[in-house]
C-alpha cells in the first residue's frame, strides 16, 4: 500500500488522496475518500521514485473508473475504487541468462 494522488477532471482538476492497495500491469485498486463514477477518466499520480514488485511507477497513469464501492471494513478510506490503465504498465526486464 503506498499513497497517490488522483485528479478527475470533472472535480475542477483537484487532486484527491488516495492509496494504492493492489495493482497489475492493467490497473489499480485504490482506496479513497471521495467516490467516483463509473466511466470517469481519472490521472493517478504514483510517488516519484517508487518501485513495487519490479514496476517502476514514478509516473502518472490515466484509466478509466470500472467500478466503485463504499468499503465499511476499510480503515483509511470511505471507498474501494478500480480503475483500468489506458495503457499497461510496462513489465520488470528480466534478466536472461545465455
Amino acid at each position: 500500500m503506498f499513497p497517490c494522488g488522483i485528479i478527475c477532471g470533472k472535480k475542477n482538476d483537484a487532486i484527491v488522496m488516495g492509496r494504492i492497495l493492489n495493482m497489475s500491469r492493467y490497473g489499480f485498486l485504490i482506496e479513497t475518500d471521495c467516490s467516483f463514477n463509473v466511466g470517469e477518466t481519472l490521472s493517478i499520480i504514483a510517488s516519484p521514485g517508487r518501485e513495487v514488485d519490479g514496476y517502476d511507477l514514478s509516473d502518472s497513469y490515466q484509466g478509466l473508473v470500472r467500478w466503485g464501492q463504499p468499503d465499511e471494513s476499510s480503515l483509511m478510506g470511505m471507498y474501494s475504487v478500480g480503475i483500468e490503465l489506458a495503457v499497461p504498465i510496462e513489465s520488470p526486464e528480466v534478466e536472461m541468462h545465455n
